[in-house]
């Protein structure tokens, strides 16, 4: 009897634990992360995970895809986004991107008034704020520039910026408010220059007319004797003799097509003609604007003389033959295209002269004796040079040659003389 009670009891205590634990069972349950929740009154709160518990994501947890991306750029800014535009930011200045992946991205921005501005950004887990370092432009301003003479060099603070097209307007464009030093420059032409004040979004036009460069390049012959002539030369080189010469420059080459288009271009004086280097119209040959001008008379090459002394205001003329022979033996490496052609002298010709002894600055006879060349007879100016070798010019600068005043021809041009004045 004392038995049976005893297993009664067991059982009853037994019982009870079950119960006890059902009911436990049915307040604390987990949830799909481990964390135990409490039910109460129908509703299930999640307890605080541990931070343990909290650091290490489950593959049910999925990593947060909906970051934003905000930029700030000036209002109205066109926005690309690793090479692809993404819109314009709003009059805040602001342009929010949803869905851009983590990581580095290339940004590119413009707006106007500002300077275009490209970089790159890091997009963060939780989103990215980004403010662009964006700068205001400068307000630039353009020079318009007209001229009389196309194909011109154009140089901006002494650096080459283009060449002035034929016919055309040309502009310089995106300058910096201030002052800038201008310099328009051709070959045959005097340097234009000038320094201006530009202001903010000004468009200033300049009208540059170039004027010819008339000064031929002068190489200075000192005073001095010259003993000229041969005396087992020819009957118009004899008797030598010593002649005083007085100090004059002359040109360090003949006078140039380029530099005698400018003569006639002024005058109306017709243009050399001829089948051998004559001109088109009012046009040297291409390529020939540098070489000696032939095809003109002793009168055309006085006439230049008598223009260009107007001109410049110094006194121009042909080089009598003393002073052309003197400056062959004695600055005669310094010549340029010496040999070339021939050239005409200020003298007539007479083939008796040196026997007359004029010794200081001689001038050459008052009038020319009369020559036969090839049928025609008349009086004639000296030539002198010659086409020959440079090396030979200390041999060949006694040579005296002559040729008719009025007459043309295809190998005789002309030096020229700029007297000293004290």
């Amino acid at each position: 009897m004392i038995r049976i009670n005893i297993l009664n009891i067991c059982l009853n205590i037994s019982l009870t634990a079950i119960i006890a634990l059902s009911i436990c069972f049915s307040l604390f349950a987990q949830d799909s992360t481990g964390r135990v929740v409490v039910k109460k009154k129908g509703v299930v709160k999640a307890s605080k995970p541990s931070p343990q518990t909290a650091s290490r994501p489950t593959e049910s947890q999925p990593a947060p895809v909906n970051t934003k991306l905000m930029i700030i750029a000036p209002p109205g800014a066109l926005i690309e986004v690793d090479g692809r535009s993404r819109g314009f930011s709003g009059v805040d200045g602001r342009l929010i991107l949803a869905g851009v992946a983590v990581g580095e991205h290339q940004l590119r921005v413009r707006a106007d008034g500002y300077e275009n501005w490209e970089g790159s950004l890091d997009m963060g887990i939780s989103g990215t704020r980004f403010e662009v370092p964006i700068k205001k432009s400068i307000a630039t301003g353009k020079i318009a520039l007209l001229t009389n003479e196309p194909d011109s060099d154009v140089y901006l603070d002494n650096k080459f910026v283009g060449k002035i097209s034929p016919g055309k307007t040309t502009f310089i464009e995106n300058l910096a408010p201030g002052q800038q030093q201008l310099r328009v420059v051709k070959e045959g032409f005097q340097e234009w220059t000038k320094t201006v004040t530009l202001g903010p979004s000004e468009i200033m036009v300049l009208s540059v007319s170039l004027k010819p460069d008339l000064e031929p390049e002068m190489l200075p012959v000192a005073e001095g004797t010259l003993f000229r002539g041969k005396e087992d030369g020819p009957r118009d080189q004899r008797p030598a003799q010593n002649v005083f010469i007085s100090e004059y420059e002359i040109s360090a080459k003949e006078v140039t097509n380029r530099l005698y288009k400018h003569f006639i271009d002024a005058t109306g004086r017709p243009a050399p003609r001829g089948p051998v280097n004559g001109w088109e119209g009012n046009d040297y040959p291409e390529g020939q604007a540098d070489t000696p001008v032939v095809l003109i008379s002793w009168q055309d090459a006085s006439a230049f003389c008598q223009w260009l002394s107007g001109q410049t205001g110094k006194r121009y003329r042909l080089p009598t033959e003393a002073e052309w022979e003197r400056a062959a033996l004695l600055i005669g490496e310094k010549y340029q295209s010496v040999g070339l052609v021939w050239e005409w002298c200020q003298d007539w010709y007479d083939p008796e002269i040196y026997k007359n002894r004029s010794l200081n600055n001689p001038q050459g006879p008052a009038r020319g004796k009369k020559v036969d060349v090839n049928g025609r007879e008349g009086e004639a100016r000296v030539i002198r040079g010659g086409a020959f070798a440079r090396g030979l010019i200390a041999i060949r600068a006694a040579e005296r040659n002559f040729y008719f005043p009025t007459q043309p021809r295809f190998d005789i041009g002309f030096r020229i003389v700029r007297e000293i004045t004290k």
